[in-house]
């Protein structure tokens, strides 16, 4: 019954987070712990699940939401009973945020001392053709970023406004064009 909160949620994650996160649903249904309060628990993990890092084991996960969920209690019953959750259900944010710091310390903290193998990261892929704008950095190099926006926006006019790419958005190439023009 408690599924019904995340279901939605969940068959809008890709797929390796969508497997992920089905089997901490499955154990966390099957846990006798959330009984009283599996509402707030599938609450949690639906407003953070998309941000979540996915290299924990499940049940560490799990172990860390309850004690989350448990811990703070009284701030997320507050939050999610605000009239403004109805209007804004980001604002619930203002305490999840928390348990997403947390969980990102903790896989950092495992990463670091050797407990989560770089071989369980995920890979950055790249589409074909690639733009320039997807390797480049403008926090690094703001140059390089200046060069590469240009060079995409000269492809476009130069081939009547068609992205080279036949699907996907050009949201990277947008952003670089309105940091260009910014004095």
């Amino acid at each position: 019954m408690h599924k019904k909160i995340i279901e939605k949620s969940l068959s809008r994650l890709d797929p390796d987070r969508a497997t992920y996160f089905g089997a901490v649903v499955g154990k966390l249904e099957k846990d006798p712990r959330i009984e009283n309060n599996a509402n707030l628990v599938f609450s949690v993990l639906k407003d953070v699940m998309t941000e979540l890092p996915i290299y924990l084991q499940e049940d560490e996960l799990i172990e860390q939401l309850l004690s989350f969920t448990e811990e703070n209690y009284q701030a997320l019953r507050i939050a999610l009973y605000n009239p403004k959750f109805v209007h804004d259900p980001a604002s619930f944010r203002s305490v999840t945020g928390a348990f997403i710091n947390q969980i990102a310390s903790l896989a950092l903290r495992k990463l670091k001392d050797g407990e989560i193998g770089e071989s369980s990261l995920s890979v950055q892929t790249y589409t074909w053709p690639y733009r320039e704008t997807d390797i480049s950095d403008p926090e690094d190099d703001p140059e390089e970023w200046a060069e590469a926006v240009a060079k995409s926006e000269k492809w476009r006019q130069e081939n009547n406004g068609v992205d080279r790419r036949q699907r996907g958005t050009a949201r990277i190439d947008e952003i670089g064009l309105g940091k260009k023009k910014k004095p």
